[in-house]
């Protein structure tokens, strides 16, 4: 983000809609979660008033304004807000305000960019459960029951927020009794702001001041819809701007209810927790959208500057943000926001620990200062626009892909289905699989996998020969560490938990089943962090099927970003490879005596990792590598093994319709001999096949994920 402003973002205002008056911003029945405009997609609805992201539309990445009737997105000219709503104009000026040089300037500058956040306790509490609200006789005082502060304890008979420590293992929702309104961060999602000011003019807002919070709010959620493109967030907005009578008093023994309730009231709602309950429920109602949740901005006195429920319905922030000043509200409410899906604290004083399941993936809270070794810039952890490996799956992102794909034909099914996994875009794997019986062969809905491992880098996969039919088999790099997981063959086809290998590792590691041993050992190569790779066996022949200590070789290469790994059906039968070394490929291979040795390099202008297969082409098989292009789409290279020294053939260029191409795999099926090759660009798969007869021509690309 140039100055923390997402690139490509423009206004939309759609001329032919009614206003929120009417629509609410809410999706006309019928309408796709996530609309577009052209190739635009929206990020946030304000009524009529919708900011879009288009980097293709806008080259230079500054934010634009435009009108649009419903079906044309493409006119560009200044937005008259005359005959817009409160929200629409909202939406418009911080938008406005977002695109000026001296907001991005101050983005640029902010204050105490990246330090840990101050706060001595964690900013998280534990609502009361849905209907536990109830009234002293004749007070007309909200009373509030529920926030033990652990789940099961007594309830208490006022409602003040109680800060959770991170020790719970499981987020408490304050859904008891309802649908939950905020699981996992994917979709269409109803956000209400609640500005409540009091009748002082120290505890009220300025014009400028509500455009500062609606732009503060609207950067925040902007970064975690522009960070992850595949869950297709859109925020659709409730904006209230409620002024109520009640005076402040510092000595209240719940400084939330006393100008929550009367706020509430003012909206048409009971005037206490469960009115907050039901407001979040209209939201999702009226604005048609998957999750909702409400924030509440004030001046009042509060028990702490910012806090949230794990799991909703809502956040609290003060505008003076404690000392962190409201150019900092965005990160602070994109950090409570964070809580609201699932998300726990990882600054120290939290009292947070490593352990615990957390959010949708359950997955632990393993970049927690007070325990990480290795703790990173996150979030959750500090003022920055950042994320560790844990809070993607915190927070439940589940789509996307990243990382290079793997595919094998497998012994499941009569003909032998595709098996594909792919590290996902931010936390753990996508297992998809074409069913080969099926007329039209279609790629099966895919599964998340060990998303509590937090992102997987680079990963390799077999189906193995110790059964019939055999488990698949696969290792994963996550950061510099290699791991081994497994799938059982069946009944129950379930993914094992990882279990360590090797630590220092790095680029595309390679897994086979090679024919040594009895049984068959697993090799496995993969780069070392500073040079050369590291190879390790797995000896299938002995009880426990242990792992040798990985070894170091080919030195000589220097820095290696990616291997292939194949067991040679020439003569005896080496173990062959294809390194990626400084953007060309290098075949080396480990003779009868154990020692690797470098050969040729016979390519350069790669940009990705290399897959080589022994095909069924000519007497010997020859040898065929793919790669991601350096500049477009991917090279084919080939080695006759059928004439004398082996020569190296191409390289030749395909499915340049791609462009850059980050990652791809390649087997040779039974369909006909094809060769066939799944890639990935960017968040998206696309798979194709080589004829294995006439111009062996590459056949079109086609998405599959």
């Amino acid at each position: 983000m140039a100055g923390d402003i997402p690139t490509g973002e423009q206004i939309v205002v759609k001329v032919d809609l009614p206003s929120t008056a009417t629509h609410n911003g809410a999706r006309k029945p019928g309408e796709p979660p996530t609309a577009t405009h052209g190739s635009a997609r929206v990020l946030h609805r304000y009524g009529r008033v919708h900011v879009v992201h288009d980097t293709t539309a806008i080259p230079s990445g500054r934010p634009g304004i435009r009108t649009a009737s419903a079906g044309d997105a493409s006119t560009a000219t200044v937005v008259d807000a005359t005959g817009l709503d409160q929200i629409e104009r909202l939406g418009l000026a911080a938008f406005r305000l977002r695109a000026s040089a001296d907001y991005q300037q101050n983005k640029q500058d902010r204050s105490r960019a990246g330090e840990a956040w101050d706060m001595d306790r964690p900013c998280t509490d534990i609502p009361p459960p849905r209907g536990s609200s109830t009234r002293t006789p004749g007070t007309g005082s909200p009373q509030q029951a529920g926030s033990p502060q652990q789940a099961g304890a007594a309830p208490a008979t006022s409602f003040a927020p109680t800060l959770l420590g991170e020790q719970v293992s499981q987020p408490v929702s304050g859904h008891v009794g309802g649908t939950p309104t905020s699981s996992f961060m994917e979709g269409s999602i109803a956000v209400g702001v609640i500005i409540v000011e009091g009748p002082t003019v120290d505890l009220q807002f300025t014009a400028a001041e509500r455009t500062k919070v609606v732009a503060e709010i609207q950067n925040g959620l902007s970064w975690y819809a522009t960070t992850n493109p595949a869950a297709d967030l859109t925020f659709s907005y409730d904006i209230n701007i409620v002024r109520i009578a009640t005076p402040p008093n510092p000595s209240a023994a719940d400084l939330e209810a006393r100008w929550r309730d009367p706020a509430m009231a003012q909206l048409g709602y009971q005037p206490n927790f469960d009115g907050v309950y039901n407001y979040v429920d209209d939201l999702r109602d009226r604005h048609v959208t998957r999750w909702s949740y409400c924030a509440f901005m004030t001046k009042y006195p509060l028990s702490y500057f910012a806090y949230s429920s794990i799991g909703g319905p809502r956040l609290v922030l003060s505008y003076d943000n404690d000392g962190w000043g409201p150019d900092n509200l965005d990160r602070v409410f994109a950090h409570e926001t964070g809580h609201i899906f699932g998300c726990p604290d990882e600054y120290a004083a939290s009292g947070c620990n490593c352990a615990g399941t957390w959010g949708r993936f359950a997955t632990p809270n393993g970049n927690c200062d007070a325990c990480a070794t290795d703790s990173v810039t996150c979030l959750m952890r500090s003022n920055s626009f950042e994320m560790c490996r844990y809070t993607p799956s915190h927070i439940g992102w589940g789509r996307g892909v990243g990382g290079n794909p793997a595919l094998v034909q497998s012994d499941f099914g009569q003909i032998g289905n595709f098996e594909l996994v792919v590290p996902s875009a931010f936390a753990g794997m996508t297992h998809l699989w074409r069913d080969n019986n099926a007329p039209g062969l279609p790629w099966r809905e895919p599964t998340q996998v060990i998303q509590g491992s937090g992102r997987i880098d680079a990963l390799s996969m077999i189906q193995s020969r110790l059964a019939t039919p055999g488990a698949l088999e696969a290792i994963a790099r996550i950061g510099g560490s290699l791991v081994s997981l497994w799938r059982d063959s069946g009944p129950a086809l379930r993914w094992s938990a990882p279990a360590p290998l090797a630590n220092g590792v790095a680029g595309t590691p390679s897994l086979i089943h090679s024919r040594l041993g009895r049984l068959g050992t697993f090799e496995v190569l993969v780069p070392a962090t500073d040079i050369g790779l590291l190879a390790l066996t797995r000896d299938n022949d002995v009880a426990g099927f242990p792992w040798s200590r990985p070894v170091l070789v080919a030195g000589n290469l220097g820095r290696v970003d990616g291997v292939s790994l194949i067991h040679g059906a020439l003569g005896t039968g080496n173990l062959e490879a294809v390194a990626l070394a400084g953007g060309r490929l290098v075949h080396l291979y480990r003779s009868q005596d154990g020692s690797w040795r470098t050969s040729v390099v016979f390519a350069e202008g790669v940009a990705g990792n290399p897959v080589l297969v022994q095909s069924r082409f000519g007497v010997n098989g020859n040898f065929e590598v793919v790669a991601p292009s350096a500049t477009s789409g991917l090279v084919h290279v080939w080695r006759n093994n059928d004439a004398s020294g082996y020569p190296w053939s191409g390289p030749t260029n395909f499915a340049t319709e791609l462009g850059r191409v980050d990652a791809v795999t390649m087997i040779q099926s039974s369909f006909d001999r094809h060769l066939e090759v799944v890639a990935r660009v960017g968040d998206r798969l696309y798979a194709m096949a080589r004829a294995s007869s006439g111009t062996f021509a590459w056949l079109p690309p086609s998405r599959i994920f």
